[in-house]
């Protein structure tokens, strides 16, 4: 059994499996739990819930208008529309899940040690669901293309109804896989329809109508996509708006939306990540291509572990108001306010960052990252890892984060062989990445194949060097792995980049902490506050935890850093990259001369900026040292928290205009912090060859 900090029991659901014989289990006896407790009028087939759509008043208006404005017949558009509804919707099939739940069964156990999940959460959640008459809806982290797999075996494996799982049309377009992944409960929905009109009321109709209409719960990420930084990624409210409209609606009493967050010790897609990050686009999803991701059973255990923490249910009924309730009986065509969508949205991704399971690889690459740049010429020996994993570990701690232990390792046994021990096995799925080498040092390897830029048309950004890609690919790599430990530690690190490294006045830090968790907030999935006082509160909470870890004091009005700077150094180091991007992104849109082109495209920022940022990582320059602020997801968040500020505006199609006053504060703000750069440069990093010896497993 997983030992784990503040957590209710888990459970190994791999440990049954290696005893058992699969067949057996998966074509035993089943009545899997409906969450929805429905009438059977109530419950509609899937025909009848393509018919209930068609009926409905706003498709029908839609249908009518597009016939006119397209000059074709009315039944022409209908089966336009049956068609898009024969491509959404699910279609639930038993023996389908059973014979997939075989053949997953088989990979699963070759390539994970274990899946853990916090089994009293499932119990308590399995006796609600029996007594009940909310809707639920499954909201899970987005991690991995497993994640809704896995989400799917483990309710199979409890015996409760798989849900209907939004998926993207990459999935449908699949040969075979398509039609097998709709008949385990996927509906299919387009990545953008925003201006199809019937397609958007076709869907907000058939989601509307799951809520109300069918047994089983519904699935979606709150993300929309994988997080490719292995963080929680600033939600998105389309599909959470239509849900919730079925409750101001009134068709349902409530709808109990389950947080669930996913971590994975090795996620399969770790190496694409690193390339997606630096704009080498993912490869396109196919049937062939999912026979060539088979590979991945080539090592057994290969991806380690995975951890499911299922959160506290949160009712939506809690954030609509009986104002909201009443304008929508006066005004049926009320939309619910915004700002309800986001809090709610923002309480889920908040769940997930609570309940983030931290695996031991997360903290050593934490403390590698640090050690690179304070202490190039002393890279780890494993003495001195176990030291300092030992003082990262308490640390976290301190920051409310909870650590995965195997039951192999005794949590209350603190000697260096017990800690040695856990290291040496959390580095064995990554002996590709990071290793001992022969002298005994831990050292990162090249993970660059100059084969991935042989097509440089599909770049994403600008075309890097192959000098940068050798060093920035596993750099960035170990930078995703480190990054699910900013969900406990990132508000510190802002606090500490605004005191700095001298002596500064109480007012002048707040204004610089405001600062930089503005300009931070989309990165960091964190709501942008306008309330002073509500910032005030989060500061003092912040600063009396920094308080307590003896990293900083207040004297006369003043905040200080005390003597012991460790905790201050490594907060401090982990942030500089984020900053970076974020000055050299605002120093782009801000020297952009209008002249020379008419017109600002988010492509052309991209491409600007991260030939910039390459300059100033092999340059040695001050902004831009770091491999990580190559990132196109930092550029593109960046660019995103600028337009929620209102200082990037929309015009039309693409194109975007720029207020160059506000970049100029910002850019003077950001200059006067006067940050302090590490010693350690990665680009004099020496990597280990990828033929080179594994030994970690012999120390």
């Amino acid at each position: 059994m997983l030992k784990m900090e503040n957590c209710s029991e888990f459970v190994d659901l791999l440990c049954a499996r290696r005893k058992d014989c699969d067949i057996l289990w998966v074509s035993r006896p089943m009545d899997p739990l409906s969450p929805h407790k429905l009438p059977p009028e109530s419950n509609y087939s899937r025909n009848k819930m393509i018919q209930t759509v068609l009926n409905d008043e706003k498709v029908r208006l839609a249908i009518t208008s597009l016939a006119a404005v397209q000059q074709e017949s009315v039944r022409t558009v209908v089966k336009k529309a049956h068609m898009i509804l024969n491509e959404m919707a699910s279609k639930a099939h038993l023996p389908t899940v059973r014979w997939i739940g075989l053949i997953i069964t088989k990979v699963l156990k070759r390539i994970f040690v274990s899946i853990y999940i916090n089994e009293n959460a499932i119990f308590k959640m399995k006796k609600e669901m029996q007594i009940s008459q909310v809707q639920y809806v499954y909201a899970p982290s987005h991690r991995s293309y497993l994640d809704f797999i896995l989400l799917s075996y483990i309710l199979f494996s409890y015996d409760m109804a798989l849900p209907n799982i939004a998926s993207g049309m990459d999935f449908y377009q699949m040969y075979i896989i398509g039609e097998a992944l709709r008949k385990t409960g996927a509906f299919y929905m387009r990545r953008s329809f925003a201006n199809d009109v019937l397609y958007k009321r076709i869907f907000s109709s058939y989601v509307m109508s799951l809520v109300k209409h069918s047994d089983r719960a519904i699935e979606f990420f709150i993300e929309g996509t994988r997080s490719r930084s292995l963080k929680s990624v600033a939600p998105k409210f389309g599909l959470l708006s239509i849900i919730l409209e079925s409750l101001l609606e009134g068709s349902v009493p409530d709808i109990h939306f389950i947080p669930i967050s996913i971590n994975y010790e090795r996620p399969p897609e770790e190496l694409l990540f690193a390339y997606e990050l630096l704009g080498i686009p993912k490869p396109k999803e196919s049937t062939t291509g999912l026979l060539h991701s088979l590979s991945i059973l080539q090592k057994p255990y290969a991806y380690g572990r995975v951890v499911f923490n299922v959160g506290e249910p949160i009712p939506a009924s809690q954030f609509l108001s009986m104002e909201h309730r009443k304008a929508k009986v006066l005004s049926p065509y009320t939309k619910l306010p915004t700002s309800v969508t986001e809090k709610l949205a923002y309480r889920i991704i908040d769940s997930h960052k609570r309940n983030t399971i931290l695996m031991p690889f997360n903290l050593i690459s934490l403390l590698f990252n640090e050690r690179s740049q304070t202490h190039p010429d002393s890279p780890y020996m494993l003495d001195c890892l176990v030291k300092d994993y030992l003082w990262c570990k308490n640390l976290l701690r301190a920051f409310n984060a909870i650590i995965h232990v195997e039951k192999s390792i005794d949590t209350n046994d603190q000697s260096a062989n017990t800690v040695e021990q856990e290291i040496l096995n959390t580095l064995k799925p990554h002996e590709e990445l990071l290793t001992f080498d022969k002298s005994k040092t831990l050292k990162l390897k090249e993970r660059h194949m100059k084969t991935k830029l042989k097509n440089d048309l599909g770049v994403k950004g600008y075309t890097l060097s192959e000098k940068t890609m050798k060093i920035a690919v596993p750099v960035i790599n170990i930078s995703i792995y480190l990054n699910p430990t900013l969900s406990f530690l990132i508000k510190s690190a802002i606090v500490v980049v605004a005191i700095g490294m001298e002596k500064i006045e109480l007012g002048i830090a707040f204004k610089r902490y405001t600062l930089l968790r503005t300009l931070l907030s989309t990165e960091f999935a964190m709501p942008l506050i306008e309330d002073e006082s509500v910032i005030k509160s989060e500061w003092k909470e912040v600063l009396n935890l920094l308080s307590i870890q003896n990293c900083i004091s207040v004297q006369t009005d003043m905040y200080i850093q005390k003597k012991d700077d460790k905790i201050f150094s490594l907060l401090y180091n982990v942030i500089l990259p984020f900053i970076d991007t974020v000055y050299v992104t605002c120093l782009v849109l801000f020297e952009w001369d209008e002249t020379q082109s008419n017109y600002v495209t988010i492509q052309a920022v991209l491409i600007e900026v991260q030939k910039r940022i390459e300059e100033a990582f092999l340059e040695g320059r001050e902004w831009g040292q770091h491999p990580y602020s190559l990132s196109l997801d930092l550029i593109n968040t960046t660019v995103s928290n600028l337009l929620a500020q209102g200082i990037l505006s929309y015009e039309k199609r693409s194109i975007y205009l720029i207020d160059k006053i506000k970049l100029a504060l910002i850019l003077e703000q950001l200059q006067d912090l006067s940050l302090k750069r590490p010693l350690g440069l990665y680009i004099n990093a020496v990597l280990l060859p990828m033929s080179s010896p594994i030994v970690s497993a012999k120390l």
